[in-house]
């Protein structure tokens, strides 16, 4: 039997960012833990402080970025074993939301997004898990629209992630691909380090995934989501595994 862990967090914001991003790397437990050390000595070996965060590493403007980039995923990629992302089109969203009840029947984007990550997840486990494997999935507090990520996990019966800390070694390197992904998603740039990223593991076709126009519609017509229109403002919308919590909207 192999315990795995996945890692996962976010970047974008869908009130004022054109995308929101999920992204993440799953390991074995032996390999998460032997990441520990190499990390956190890089991260001091290049002033980093005790967490890495990407925006703000970014923002920094350093003239040996390439070179602590290089260093930081080196070491990402000898530890983990897979990684995923999933990114959705907030015009799009909008667009959709507009029309349908996308928010209230399906969710917000985040959870749109983990939800992607976890599909895909399953098809890893499918390909690569043995009877008795094991996975756990972690992933960072703090983000908004955590609670109906939760309620979307619920309703389509799936292990809720767990959440962690930012300080936490292992969700650190979901920092840097999250945030890899949506700058690509935003400016098609593919940057080597992005490139470096993605080139490890034995990702699926479907690893990194993309939600546009196309697929929430066609997701909406699957489930026979409502038009806006056709549903009256006195209608509450809630699902079967969270009847006291009506489904508002919250994203125009």
């Amino acid at each position: 039997m192999t315990e795995y862990a996945a890692y996962l967090d976010a970047s974008g914001h869908p009130n004022d960012q054109p995308f929101v991003v999920v992204a993440g790397f799953i390991a074995t437990e032996s390999q998460w833990l032997a990441f520990e050390k190499p990390w956190k000595d890089a991260l001091q070996r290049h002033g980093l402080g005790d967490v890495f965060h990407m925006t703000d590493f970014e923002a920094q403007g350093r003239k040996d970025r390439g070179i602590v980039l290089d260093d930081l995923i080196d070491i990402i990629n000898h530890h983990t074993a897979s990684h995923f992302s999933c990114a959705v089109e907030m015009s799009a969203y909008r667009r959709i939301n507009d029309a349908y009840i996308l928010e209230e029947a399906i969710g917000t984007p985040y959870s749109i997004a983990a939800r992607g990550i976890a599909r895909n997840i399953n098809l890893w486990k499918e390909k690569c898990f043995r009877k008795d494997d094991h996975l756990l999935i972690f992933i960072e507090e703090g983000t908004k629209h955590h609670g109906d990520m939760e309620e979307a996990f619920r309703r389509d019966l799936l292990p809720i992630p767990q959440k962690v800390p930012k300080d936490h070694p292992s969700v650190q390197p979901a920092d840097l691909l999250s945030w890899e992904v949506h700058n690509y998603s935003r400016h098609q740039n593919r940057r080597k380090s992005l490139m470096k990223l993605i080139s490890n593991g034995d990702p699926m076709p479907e690893a990194h995934g993309k939600f546009g126009e196309k697929n929430m519609l066609f997701s909406c017509k699957q489930i026979n989501v409502p038009l806006r229109k056709d549903v009256p403002s006195s209608v509450q919308i809630v699902y079967k595994t969270s009847p006291k919590r009506p489904r508002r909207r919250t994203i125009k």
